[in-house]
């Protein structure tokens, strides 16, 4: 059923519209009265009708200024006025704004009928639409997510890429951050409450959904493998590493489980694809190793950045002796602790070095080194040449 409002000072006014109609008739239900506008702001704020017959003179507040203050209220309502005074200003104000008839006391039974007729017809055919609309909207997000799923594995055909881009109104320009999130069930000391695997992946969604609000542009989905994977435009490379250390700290406080991720940045749309299985591939080497080893590699992807970070600092974190851990970082990763801490540093410098705001020596600073020399000895031992030839474009 439709809901109607009645506004008018008259009583006689009010009943005879209610008495003049049957209502039931075009499926609408006369939900209130009101005797005057400001009663009548307050009950269509609470009713929310559907259709208001409106007087233009009330007291405390008019037929035409309660239609601007409930016009961004009731978006998709309909206003008919009705008045006893047949002036041309009225009416001109009226098609200003959004009313959908006008009527004169008093008021003719058959015109009357004949407008909330077609204003009952409007009604549903823009209920329906919604309705259809909202539908579309579902079943397009499902499409959407579809299409991501496979153009991060490869199976979008280039040619295909740009039209499906603009199909579903993605925005990816300049440069794009692309981060791979990963939920491992590995508790953390803070656990305290058990949580199903399903539980678990919905809320780390939530979470990363909520803190990517801001972002309008950015796109979240999961991949066909548990992963939660995030592509969205940058102006910094420290946007990037900024959300992706947000979601971690967020997501391990509130679910209690050790959170991994692996970021990159792209250049262009098409090497998306491309950097997503590196991504994947780095995410897979922690299901081949410990619960403590994960653990010892979450604390230092977390502090990495700490000039003084050391073996036992770690160790201590996960409660282990230094020997054990530095043994089982042998075994398992197959390199000591200081390798692993370079291999990280190194690995978000990297990152870092796609900034051309940031100059190398504020680099080395943000990924724990003292000196920049230091750091410059330590990036041409991992990736064969000097930042500066990196930086140059030399990067075979």
């Amino acid at each position: 059923m439709l809901k109607l409002l009645i506004a008018d000072d008259e009583v006689i006014i009010r009943r005879g519209l209610k008495a003049a109609v049957d209502w039931e008739k075009f499926s609408i239900e006369v939900v209130g009265e009101a005797e005057d506008g400001e009663l009548a702001l307050e009950m269509a704020k609470e009713l929310k009708p559907d259709l208001l017959f409106l007087d233009i003179c009330m007291p405390f507040l008019n037929g035409l200024d309660l239609i601007k203050q409930l016009e961004t209220i009731l978006p998709d309502s309909l206003f008919i006025l009705i008045t006893g005074h047949d002036e041309f200003s009225y009416a001109q104000q009226a098609v200003r704004l959004r009313v959908f008839d006008y009527l004169l006391k008093p008021v003719n039974v058959k015109e009357l009928e004949n407008v909330i007729e077609r204003a009952a017809k409007e009604l549903k055919s823009k209920n329906h639409s919604q309705k259809r609309d909202r539908q579309f909207e579902g079943t397009r997000e499902i499409l959407k997510v579809d299409f991501l799923q496979k153009w991060v594995s490869g199976l979008i055909a280039k040619e295909e890429l740009t039209e499906e881009l603009h199909l579903y109104n993605i925005n990816l320009e300049g440069t794009i951050g692309v981060s791979v999130i990963k939920l491992l069930n590995i508790d953390l000391h803070t656990a305290e409450e058990f949580w199903s695997e399903n539980l678990l992946a919905f809320s780390l969604r939530n979470i990363i959904n909520d803190l990517l609000h801001d972002i309008p542009a950015a796109e979240c989905f999961e991949d066909n493998h548990g992963h939660v994977v995030i592509i969205f435009p940058i102006e910094r490379a420290e946007e990037l590493t900024s959300i992706n250390q947000l979601i971690k700290e967020k997501a391990e406080s509130f679910l209690g489980k050790t959170v991994v991720y692996a970021e990159k940045i792209a250049h262009m749309t098409g090497e998306i694809p491309n950097i997503y299985q590196d991504l994947i591939h780095q995410l897979n080497a922690h299901s081949n190793v410990s619960p403590i080893v994960v653990l010892a590699k979450n604390y230092i992807d977390q502090r990495y950045f700490d000039p003084f970070i050391t073996l036992n600092e770690v160790a201590s974190s996960v409660q282990v002796s230094p020997s054990y851990l530095s043994k089982q970082f042998k075994n398992e990763l197959g390199a000591s602790f200081i390798q692993y801490l370079t291999k990280v540093r190194i690995e978000k410098s990297l990152l870092l070095m796609n900034d051309p705001y940031l100059k190398v020596y504020e680099i080395s600073e943000r990924v724990g080194y003292s000196t920049q020399h230091y750091f410059c000895n330590a990036f041409k031992k991992v990736v064969g040449i000097s930042p500066s030839s990196y930086r140059s474009g030399n990067r075979k």
